[in-house]
């Protein structure tokens, strides 16, 4: 589905990684760990196109994805960030009917096919009860929800999430994480997202790519999460912590003083 070949991610005083070659298999749901700062939201956007390499190439379904025009691109591969973006004057179920205008021709208008899967995508995510309600109006955690719904209706093969359950409840975490797995076993989508909801993403990944620095810059490696756990590359990936193979989670190597044990 998507391909690094000897990449290089960064800007021009500053490497980030280099020499990155990692795939995604088709119908999989990929799992980006790293510690703030290691460089997850940069590959994200290298492996998108909103940002060039240093040097490599990033290939989707074989094609150099720098050749790819912006259309044809939209139609093969959604995209969902935690930046906070415009809307608040669209309703919930106009902001989701964006992901149909790659699919809508020249002029934008959506057909009945459109339209059923703004409404399928709405429901998926938990937001028909909203879907009248103006953008501006919603919660950070029902922004976000909307936001996925946006990419579930572009139907594209591929959804890329950098944090999807940024500002959601414990109880949503789940959610969106289940419903990301649904949309690989169900529909064949490959999913690759970035997280720090570990215990949530672990339940439904086939592969985790885990991010760690490595002296002054970062390393990407790629694997099976049984594997990565049982070769001790998951134990690396942050400082102070280790990967509880049991518990699908990290924790911390020093257990945190209990408060009231002090007092």
């Amino acid at each position: 589905m998507l391909a690094t070949h000897n990449l290089t991610i960064g800007y021009t005083a500053n490497t980030i990684a280099r020499n990155i070659c990692c795939s995604l298999p088709e119908a999989t749901l990929t799992v980006l760990i790293g510690a703030n700062g290691s460089g997850k939201s940069t590959l994200l956007r290298t492996l998108t196109g909103a940002q060039a390499p240093l040097s490599g190439t990033v290939t989707l379904g074989g094609d150099d994805i720098s050749g790819i025009s912006p259309r044809k691109l939209a139609l093969r591969l959604s995209l969902v960030l935690t930046d906070r973006t415009g809307g608040g004057g669209l309703r919930v179920d106009e902001l989701v009917a964006i992901g149909r205008h790659p699919h809508s021709g020249f002029l934008g208008r959506l057909g009945p096919d459109d339209r059923d899967a703004v409404e399928r995508a709405i429901e998926l995510v938990g937001l028909s009860h909203r879907r009248t309600a103006f953008a501006a109006s919603l919660s950070d955690g029902e922004r976000q929800k909307a936001m996925i719904a946006r990419a579930i209706a572009q139907d594209t093969p591929l959804i890329v999430l950098d944090e999807p359950t940024s500002f959601l409840d414990v109880s949503s975490r789940f959610e969106i994480m289940e419903l990301l797995g649904r949309l690989v076993s169900e529909r064949g989508t490959t999913v690759l997202l970035s997280t720090h909801d570990i215990a949530p993403a672990m339940a439904v990944a086939g592969n985790v790519w885990a991010m760690r620095r490595s002296g002054t810059e970062s390393e990407l490696i790629c694997g099976n999460p049984d594997r990565l756990a049982a070769d001790g590359v998951l134990d690396t990936v942050y400082e102070n912590v280790y990967f509880d193979a049991e518990a699908a989670d990290f924790r911390r190597r020093q257990p945190m003083r209990s408060i009231n044990a002090a007092l």
